[in-house]
């Protein structure tokens, strides 16, 4: 296939449903992992959404990051200790500019060591999240910034070819380079062959593509999530400058 024609094959892209914890960012606290991100991902502005917290018990490859954080427990580390701490964390969360909310967490009945704390963020920009707490009576303190909150879009707007799923199959599949990809978006965005609203890009020091979008492609390929869905997370290209319109 020349690279015209890749050029005007690729029209994928992937959605606002994340199934993985790709965007969830991870510290080494003492012997112990917590893995902080949002549930649902990209978190979208005004939709219900939570913050999950997984505490697991860190390999000896985690323990040798320069990050982190010390902690001395007073037994030896164990899964018993990663369960029962949702009264022993203190979590707050920020959405760029706006204020600080505390979050009251739940334990997951089924996943150890899991806790979410729902939380509907109220405008986009960059997440910060602060916890505060104790594991087996030691304290610690840490700061995560998992994915960013990227605005609504109104997907009346817009409108998708069917025959563009083809295409969303052979890029999941690695039939299609992610930079033909890329072009090919730009390309059908520009000529409005996707009809998409175009919105303000922001400058990011990376153009990498996240990983859950290749494996959202061929779900929404496979018509397993909906248009809407799908357009999310082109506006999510957009907005992050992935995709230049």
């Amino acid at each position: 296939m020349n690279k015209f024609l890749v050029f005007l094959l690729v029209f994928v892209l992937a959605t606002g449903l994340v199934g993985s914890a790709s965007a969830h960012k991870a510290l080494i606290i003492g012997d112990y992992k917590m893995d902080v991100g949002w549930k649902k991902e990209p978190p979208i502005a005004n939709e219900p959404n939570a913050i999950e917290i997984e505490i697991s018990i860190a390999s000896d490859f985690d323990k040798q990051r320069d990050d982190k954080i010390p902690l001395q427990p007073s037994f030896p580390s164990s899964e018993s200790a990663i369960t029962g701490l949702a009264n022993d964390l203190e979590v707050d969360i920020k959405i760029g500019s706006g204020e600080k909310s505390f979050l009251s967490l739940i334990e997951d009945p089924e996943i150890s060591g899991v806790y979410y704390g729902d939380y509907t963020p109220q405008e986009s920009g960059a997440t910060k999240i602060h916890i505060y707490g104790k594991i087996q009576g030691s304290e610690f303190e840490a700061t995560f910034h998992p994915e960013k909150v990227t605005q609504n879009i109104k997907t009346e707007q817009i409108v998708i070819p069917d025959w563009i799923r083809n295409n969303a199959k052979w890029w999941s599949e690695g039939m299609i380079e992610n930079s033909d990809f890329v072009s090919g978006i730009e390309y059908l965005v520009k000529n409005h062959i996707l009809d998409v609203p175009v919105v303000q890009q922001e400058i990011t020091e990376t153009k990498e593509i996240p990983s859950w979008i290749k494996n959202n492609a061929g779900w929404w390929a496979d018509k397993l999530i909906s248009d809407e869905e799908f357009v999310k997370g082109i506006q999510y290209m957009i907005t992050n400058g992935i995709i230049v319109v």
